[in-house]
């Protein structure tokens, strides 16, 4: 949570969500939404899960690897998240960046380039995995399959499969210990891997409304996409 393409469809290749997850677990079930158990399906967990929580704040590292397992980028950032749609996230190291969505907008802030980019937030769930944590589980239903792992018995993995051929991504996955959000990983079709990795998590406090807010700096350029500026 963490452009996406340039949070995730807009971020640049230096940080966003491109990659994947490999993982090896003793146990995978594939569910739909119109089976009935008397077990809830792992989509009915996740999406349960997320439902437990409202906001999110966190430190972030984040892992990029090649197909063949080399480090390609590494760094540390700050999340910010409010559902449904607000995002606040800030690259502290090696360099700065902020990306920020109040919901309607995304802005993409690089100080070292002096440049400002703004689009339009991505309302699709296959391309825009944020939207994933606001826990709906018909949009998930209908967007991914999913299967759950165990780590141990604590620790719980669900990994997703796009159904769209169009998606972004292979597949990816999210990792939980009770309701804090551990990791989230992110496969492409040509095995680059995104790892998000999560520490000083605070799940569902209150959070103040203008870091959500952006103020374009003066003498930068910028980037403005939106399609309600370009009609």
């Amino acid at each position: 949570m963490l452009n996406i393409n340039r949070i995730w469809k807009y971020i640049k290749v230096k940080y966003i969500l491109r990659v994947a997850v490999i993982y090896v677990f003793s146990y995978h079930s594939t569910v739909s939404l119109a089976q009935e158990s008397a077990e809830p399906s792992p989509l009915q967990e996740l999406v349960s899960n997320l439902a437990g929580t409202s906001s999110i704040q966190a430190d972030v590292e984040q892992l990029i690897l090649s197909q063949d397992g080399r480090e390609i980028q590494a760094l540390q950032a700050r999340l910010i998240m409010q559902k449904p749609d607000k995002l606040n996230w800030q690259v502290i190291e090696p360099y700065e960046e902020l990306m920020i969505s109040d919901g309607e907008s995304l802005w993409y802030y690089e100080p070292d380039l002096e440049q400002v980019s703004i689009q339009d937030f991505p309302e699709d769930v296959e391309n825009n995995p944020i939207l994933l944590l606001n826990d709906d589980l018909q949009a998930i239903a209908d967007a991914y399959e999913v299967s759950l792992g165990y780590v141990d018995e604590e620790v719980r993995q669900y990994v997703l499969l796009p159904l769209a051929s169009s998606s972004s991504y292979e597949r990816f996955s999210m990792t939980f210990a009770g309701q804090d959000l551990l990791q989230m990983q992110f496969e492409t079709s040509v095995g680059q891997l995104t790892s998000f990795s999560f520490s000083n998590i605070t799940n569902n406090a209150d959070i103040d409304p203008t870091v959500f807010d952006f103020a374009i700096p003066q003498d930068v350029e910028i980037i403005d996409s939106r399609k309600s500026v370009s009609q």
